[in-house]
C-alpha cells in the first residue's frame, strides 16, 4: 500500500475516531442538560409548592390575627376574665375515653401559660365540675386540673353544678340543700383559698364563692351561685349586692340562661328557678354581666343577650367532639382604653383536638358595658337583712344600720364605720354555730344581742367588758378577753357586754 493511503487512512481513522468522541461527548452534555431540566424543573415545583405552603401559612396567620388581638396589645388595654363550664364528662373516663383528664389537664394548662399574656384576673368555673357528684376518682381528676392554675398563681373561682351536689343517687339531679364533696380536695377547699388576697367569701361549704379584682380604680366582684340556690345563699348573694353598690359584679350560676335564649331547663324542672333569678337581679343595676353553663342541648351550646347594662351569656360544649367539647375556654376579653364604657370581645378557644379560635358569632362577638369607678359608699341596710358567715350561720341588726364597708374572712363578718344606735364603729363579729341579732350596739356602754344556736360568738372591742350576763344573769364564767377581742362560747338566748 502506498504511502499516501497509508495516511489516508490513518487521517479517516483519527477523524472516525475523533467522530465517536464527540459523539460520547455529546451524548453526556445532552443527559446533563436533561437531568440539569429534570432538576430545575423539580425545584421549580418545590419552589411553588414551597411559596403555595408560604401563602397558606400566610393565610391562616392572618385568620388567627384577624380572630385574635396581638396579645401585647390586649395587655397593654386591659384584661380578661375566662369561663369554663361543665367539665363533667373530663372527669370521668366512663364517658368519654381514658384520655379524658388530660383534656381537662391541657385545658387548664393552656390558661396556665397564656394567662400572663392575657393579663387574666380572673377564671371561673361555671359548675358541673364532675359527672358523678359521690365519685372520687371524678374528683381527683378536676382537683388535678384546678390545681394547676392554684399552683401557678392563677386566681380562680366556682361554683356546684347539679352534678357536683349531692342528691338522692340519681346522677346530675342534685339537691341545693345537702353538701358536695368538693371541699375535701385541695383545689376547692375554702380554707386554703380563704388565704388568697382576691378571695371576698363563701357559703355552703365553699359551693357558693365570691371574689374581687381591681383594674386602675375600677372594682369588680364575682359572684358565684350554685345550681338552684336556696333561699339562704341568694340572701347572701343580695347583702354582697347591696352593700357593694360602686363594685361592678358578674354573676356566674349553673343554671340560668339557656341556648334560646330563655331560662333554665324544663327536662330538670328548674326553669321556674332560673326565670326567678333574672327578676331578683333586675333589682341590682351593678351586675353588668352574668355567665352560666348547665343548658346542654337546648338550641345551641352558646347564647347571649342584653338586659338593660346586663349581658347575659351561656355557653356550654360539653356534648360537643364525642363529649371531649368541655376543653374549650371562653375568654371576655376587657378593653380598658375608655374604661367607663369599655368594649368586651368573647372569644372561644378550643385547647383539644386541632387547637384553634372558633369564630362563629355565637362564639366571637363584641359588647360595649357602662362601668362604675370605685369610691366608699355609705349604704342603708334594712332591719334583720342577714350577714351570712362561711358556716352558714348569720348575723343581723334589728334596726336599720348604715355602713360603708362590709367583707366576709371565712366565719368573720367585718363592718367599717357601721352606724346603729347612733354609734359608728368598726368591728368584726365571728359567729360559729349560732345566728346573732344585735339590738344594741355601742363599745363604751354596752352592746346587747339575742342568739340562736350553740356556738361561740366573738367581737372585736378594744377594751374587756366591765360584766357580761349570758341568759338573763351576770357570770364571770362562758366568756372571754384577749388581744382585743371579747369571746362567749356559753350563750343559749342572750348576751349583754357591759363596759361601764
Amino acid at each position: 500500500m502506498s504511502e499516501k493511503k497509508v495516511v489516508s487512512r490513518k487521517v479517516a481513522l483519527g477523524i472516525g475516531a475523533l467522530c465517536i468522541a464527540l459523539l460520547i461527548i455529546m451524548s453526556v452534555v445532552v443527559a446533563n442538560y436533561t437531568s440539569t431540566l429534570s432538576t430545575v424543573s423539580s425545584l421549580r415545583k418545590q419552589i411553588a409548592s414551597d411559596n403555595s405552603e408560604i401563602n397558606s401559612l400566610k393565610t391562616e396567620i392572618a385568620s388567627i390575627q384577624n380572630q385574635f388581638p396581638s396579645l401585647k396589645a390586649l395587655a397593654l388595654n386591659g384584661f380578661a376574665v375566662i369561663q369554663i363550664t361543665d367539665t363533667q364528662y373530663l372527669t370521668d373516663p366512663h364517658y368519654s375515653g381514658d384520655s379524658v383528664p388530660n383534656l381537662f389537664n391541657g385545658l387548664t394548662s393552656w390558661i396556665v401559660d397564656n394567662s400572663r399574656a392575657l393579663n387574666v384576673t380572673m377564671v371561673v368555673h361555671t359548675g358541673d365540675i364532675v359527672q358523678v357528684a359521690n365519685s372520687m376518682s371524678d374528683w381527683k381528676n378536676a382537683n388535678n386540673a384546678m390545681m394547676q392554675l392554684y399552683d401557678n398563681g392563677v386566681p380562680y373561682c366556682w361554683n356546684a353544678g347539679n352534678h357536683d351536689q349531692l342528691n338522692n343517687g340519681t346522677i346530675g339531679y342534685g339537691n341545693p340543700n345537702l353538701s358536695w364533696l368538693g371541699g375535701n380536695y385541695p383545689a376547692f377547699n375554702v380554707t386554703a383559698m380563704r388565704q388568697k388576697p382576691y378571695w371576698v367569701g363563701d357559703i355552703s361549704d365553699g359551693k357558693d364563692t365570691a371574689v374581687q379584682f381591681t383594674y386602675d380604680n375600677y372594682h369588680f366582684m364575682v359572684i358565684n351561685i350554685e345550681y338552684d340556690a336556696n333561699s339562704t345563699v341568694l340572701g347572701w348573694m343580695q347583702t354582697l349586692l347591696k352593700c357593694n353598690p360602686n363594685v361592678n359584679v358578674i354573676v356566674a350560676t349553673h343554671n340560668f340562661l339557656n341556648g334560646n335564649g330563655t331560662y333554665g331547663t324544663a327536662s330538670h324542672k328548674d326553669v321556674t328557678w332560673a326565670t326567678n333569678f333574672e327578676n331578683l337581679l333586675n333589682n341590682y343595676p351593678n351586675v353588668f354581666m352574668t355567665l352560666n353553663g348547665h343548658a346542654a342541648n337546648i338550641g345551641g351550646s352558646a347564647y347571649h343577650k342584653r338586659v338593660g347594662n346586663r349581658e347575659e351569656i351561656f355557653f356550654n360544649m360539653q356534648e360537643n367532639d364525642n363529649k371531649q367539647g368541655a376543653a374549650t375556654a371562653r375568654i371576655y376579653a376587657f378593653n380598658m382604653s375608655d374604661p367607663a364604657n369599655p368594649v368586651v370581645t368573647a372569644y372561644t378557644y378550643q385547647t383539644f383536638g386541632t387547637p384553634q379560635y372558633l369564630t362563629d358569632p355565637a362564639d366571637q362577638f363584641s359588647f360595649s358595658t357602662n362601668l362604675t369607678s370605685y369610691s366608699p359608699s355609705t349604704v342603708s341596710i334594712a332591719a334583720n337583712t342577714n350577714f351570712w358567715g362561711a358556716n352558714d350561720h348569720s348575723l343581723s341588726f334589728a334596726n336599720s344600720t348604715t355602713l360603708n364597708g362590709f367583707s366576709q374572712y371565712g366565719t368573720a363578718l367585718t363592718f367599717n364605720n357601721l352606724t346603729l344606735n347612733g354609734v359608728t364603729s368598726n368591728f368584726t363579729v365571728t359567729a360559729i354555730g349560732a345566728n346573732i341579732v344585735i339590738s344594741s350596739y355601742n363599745s363604751n356602754s354596752s352592746i346587747s344581742y339575742a342568739v340562736s344556736g350553740s356556738g361561740n360568738q366573738t367581737f372585736s372591742v378594744n377594751k374587756p367588758p366591765t360584766s357580761v350576763d349570758i341568759d338573763g344573769k351576770q357570770t364571770s364564767k362562758g366568756w372571754s378577753y384577749s388581744n382585743g377581742e371579747i369571746t362567749v362560747t356559753g350563750a343559749t338566748s342572750s348576751v349583754v357586754m357591759n363596759f361601764s
